[in-house]
């Protein structure tokens, strides 16, 4: 595996990027999204997450002074008023009663990880060594995966430099960097110089994850084992995944063809892990972006809101099964997830 002194380069992108980290792609012309911007309301240090309930955790990216702020809302009333903590994020993500927050300091341009509690109240901060992309928490809360930009800002380049590590948010430090793991294909070891690690997605004993392993031209769905230090390739053409509650499925990024003016853009597919059937899903917009799952019908992503400005996202659900229409989700929200204490 390559270490990061010569990693190929240069100016990257990687699955989605938090909304205000780089510039969000572009909708394709003909579809707008102009969700209203929702109230909200102070929250303060230690909006706890309710114990005998899940709750909507997500980065506020309605315009204005709160851009940026971690949101919470009752699951059951995601069109509401939000209270919003005093957390500050790019990215984010909660389960098991344990946060991760990716900061971009863009005033004293420093990269940070943070860790919260169900009381939204940091216990431990490690620094980053690039700008912040994609953090996925394990469902016992115990683990997280992150990726960071060590060279570029966006996957949609022909070649970026990614870092991807488990953390052990329990104690506040780095377990592994995924290069350190042994890929495997076809049962055979597989290496390359230009391997990048990118949108980890934990199974439910949260001791195994799928994972994007790009190298050359190859977007490779992985299996990995934490314990044994150990991926195996899955199948190719798979960016940014995330397992459905169930684990029987994963839905992902498609890249498309560029455009004329060389524009990347993805659209929304799911998987079938047993066949190997894949389909697309209604939403037919560029959605550049890891999804997540609201349920095992349902998969949930942001888009940008044009109506407002580039950094604006809103947060929209479509069937899994490829059927129906998309729907507005939560306004003004980029990296939401369902989630409980534990």
């Amino acid at each position: 595996m390559a270490s990061h002194r010569v990693r190929l380069a240069i100016l990257a992108t990687v699955c989605v990027i938090g909304a205000g980290a780089v510039a969000l792609s572009l909708l394709r012309a003909s579809h707008e999204r102009v969700a209203s911007a929702p109230p909200s309301r102070n929250g303060g240090t230690g909006a706890a997450v309710d114990a005998n309930g899940p709750v909507w955790v997500f980065e506020n990216t309605a315009a204005g002074p709160d851009y940026g702020r971690v949101g919470v809302l009752p699951a059951d009333e995601p069109g509401g008023a939000r209270t919003l903590t005093d957390l500050r994020c790019d990215r984010v993500d909660m389960a098991g009663g344990r946060g991760v927050c990716l900061v971009n300091d863009r005033v004293a341009f420093r990269y940070s990880l943070e860790v919260f509690d169900r009381d939204l109240r940091v216990t431990h901060r490690l620094a980053l060594a690039g700008l912040p992309s994609r953090v996925r928490v394990a469902p016992d809360g115990a683990v997280a995966a992150y990726t960071i930009f060590v060279q570029g800002d966006s996957y949609a380049a022909d070649s970026f430099s990614t870092r991807t590590d488990l953390v052990d948010l329990v104690q506040g430090r780095t377990l592994v960097d995924l290069e350190r793991f042994s890929v495997y294909r076809n049962g055979r070891r597989f290496q390359a110089v230009d391997f990048n690690f990118w949108g980890v997605t934990f199974t439910a004993d949260s001791q195994h994850f799928y994972a994007t392993l790009g190298t050359g031209s190859h977007h490779y769905l992985i299996f990995g084992d934490i314990a044994r230090r150990r991926a195996d390739v899955v199948t190719d053409g798979v960016e940014c995944p995330a397992l459905s509650p169930d684990g029987t499925r994963v839905a992902f990024k498609v890249r498309n063809p560029a455009d004329s003016a060389g524009q990347v853009t993805w659209r929304l597919w799911v998987l079938d892990l047993a066949s190997g059937r894949r389909w697309p899903l209604a939403e037919e917009v560029n959605v550049d972006d890891q999804a997540n799952w609201l349920d095992g019908a349902s998969v949930l992503y942001a888009v940008p809101n044009t109506r407002l400005n580039s950094s604006a996202t809103d947060t929209y659900v479509v069937p899994a099964d490829g059927t129906g229409a998309p729907r507005l989700l939560i306004a003004g929200a980029w990296s939401a997830t369902l989630t409980r204490a534990a």
